[in-house]
């Protein structure tokens, strides 16, 4: 227990400099005394994936053809600050590209600078040129900005926001 980390939460996988990478020195040197931290960070490794592909079954479901008018909320591994280091939202874009895919969205209140293509620095801009939101991270801007979501496709990664009709992981 911490008392500033909770990753007892449904997410997209945790991110940071330690968690997501700490654990594989243990399986590494204890393998065998281990076997629960190797499968767990083996799930942890496979969530942006797995969130990859419930964007695509969500986009299929809705009739949504075009991945240009799918955004992702969220770039930083946590919320509230503007850290990315392990990002799943990074290590998504990364799996999507080796698909040879391209055209996600991205925005992050906390990330002002360029760091990816297709990123948006203003919320508003970014709900506009979107018909679908992943929310990759719980910031404090998008649970006190969930109105602004009405008429979207919204894939919530951590079941902040409780309205019908909201796909979860």
């Amino acid at each position: 227990m911490h008392p500033r980390v909770n990753i007892l939460n449904p997410g997209p996988g945790v991110g940071g400099h330690c968690i997501s990478v700490d654990p594989w020195f243990l399986v590494g040197d204890y393998p065998s005394l281990a076997k629960v931290i190797d499968e767990s960070m083996k799930t942890n490794d496979g969530m942006p994936d797995f969130v990859l592909n419930r964007i695509y079954e969500i986009m299929k479901e809705n009739g949504l053809k075009d991945v240009s008018r799918v955004g992702l909320y969220g770039l930083t591994y946590k919320e509230d600050v503007d850290d990315m280091r392990e990002s799943p939202t990074l290590q998504l874009l990364e799996s999507q590209q080796r698909h040879l895919a391209d055209g996600l969205k991205v925005y992050d209140p906390f990330i002002t600078r360029d760091v990816v293509e297709h990123q948006f620095h203003d919320l508003d801009d970014f709900l506009h040129a979107v018909d679908m939101v992943v929310i990759m991270v719980r910031h404090t801007e998008i649970r006190e900005n969930a109105a602004k979501l009405k008429g979207k496709v919204i894939l919530d990664c951590h079941n902040i926001i409780e309205e019908p009709g909201v796909y979860h992981i």
